[in-house]
């Protein structure tokens, strides 16, 4: 259990352990509308995966004939939706794909949420991930982005072309923070190769899968193994699934297997170095994060303040430098800032 489940689901310390479903706050009526106003300028297809079902359709193979495909999966009952980050606001998580109840429950609206995240002032600037967002299981899986600072890479881009991108906002523009997030873990997802698919078949569990195409501008795929496990009386956009769908086996020539960009998380520094302080130049966009420098000026890695009581005591510093005492997580591959350094 890394970091982050240890304190979405109690410190090691209490055998305390969240169960319960995270009740997510609603923006304001004025935030919400300009999310959805900058969902409906710059993305010009609001349906995010489109549903294959083998059982009752002869041609639910065809479109994974032509073009390579990435796989990825998870146990999720929740359905993807966008998250939109817009100047001055919170990040707002936006769901249309609703069940019958849920749509009874807007009056024929999306479901929104708004969230609190560590991110630059960069990605403010009009940015939209697809995410899922799962109060039960407590997560949020980042999954692609569709507009990033305002350009419509979905439509320009293939969905490795995406990945860098992805790999970019990881590195420099976000901290995982899970306080700040009210106890959501959030993680950004690690597609595997199409052959990857077939370790799937024989499974019990319910699972929910994507088929991503490596190409611009084109919907992913989705269907569920063991569909009846799920325990949902009502389902996608409203309507009963049948019990279980079998998962799609290719007869053409097999694809061509490529690797995502973010196979395994960015390691930023090595854990073998053993350094107990280092010298903390403040981020100034960022609330809490400084940049971490050791004894020779070498860049270390961004670090952000989780303790209240040292961030209150480090902005009564008057200096934009100050030496810190600091701790490796191997979780986030990064340095923790853990107290004040005195030589």
């Amino acid at each position: 259990m890394n970091n982050q489940q240890q304190i979405a689901q109690g410190s090691l310390q209490s055998s305390h352990r969240n169960t319960h479903a995270t009740i997510f706050k609603k923006p304001n009526p004025k935030q919400q509308e300009e999310a959805i106003n900058l969902l409906n300028t710059y993305c010009h297809d609001l349906v995010i995966s489109q549903k294959l079902n083998p059982d009752k359709n002869q041609y639910a193979e065809i479109p994974l004939k032509k073009g390579s495909f990435f796989v990825y999966t998870n146990k999720s009952k929740a359905e993807p939706g966008f998250l939109v980050f817009l100047p001055k606001s919170n990040p707002i998580f936006i769901r249309y794909n609703l069940s019958k109840k849920e749509r009874f429950a807007t009056h024929g609206g999306p479901i929104c949420y708004t969230l609190r995240m560590r991110v630059s002032p960069e990605v403010y600037e009009g940015s939209v991930f697809i995410a899922t967002l799962d109060g039960i299981d407590h997560t949020l899986f980042l999954e692609d982005i569709y507009v990033w600072r305002k350009q419509n890479i979905f439509e320009t881009q293939t969905f490795m072309e995406r990945r860098i991108v992805m790999k970019e906002f990881a590195e420099r523009h976000w901290i995982p923070d899970v306080r700040l997030l009210g106890g959501i873990i959030t993680e950004i997802i690690h597609p595997q190769p199409l052959a990857s698919l077939v370790k799937h078949v024989g499974q019990k569990d319910f699972t929910k899968v994507f088929l991503i195409p490596n190409t611009a501008n084109k919907r992913r795929f989705t269907f569920n193994l063991n569909e009846s496990l799920a325990k949902i009386e009502q389902g996608y956009y409203g309507r009963k699934e049948e019990d279980s769908i079998k998962p799609i086996v290719l007869k053409e020539k097999p694809v061509l297997e490529e690797k995502p960009v973010l196979e395994e998380k960015p390691v930023l520094v090595n854990s073998k170095n053993n350094l107990t302080y280092a010298k903390a130049l403040r981020v100034p966009s960022i609330p809490d994060v400084y940049d971490l420098f050791d004894s020779k000026g070498n860049s270390l890695s961004r670090a952000c303040v989780q303790q209240l009581d040292l961030s209150k005591l480090l902005k009564t510093i008057n200096s934009d430098t100050i030496m810190v005492k600091i701790a490796y997580n191997n979780d986030f591959n990064r340095y923790e800032i853990t107290g004040l350094h005195t030589p």
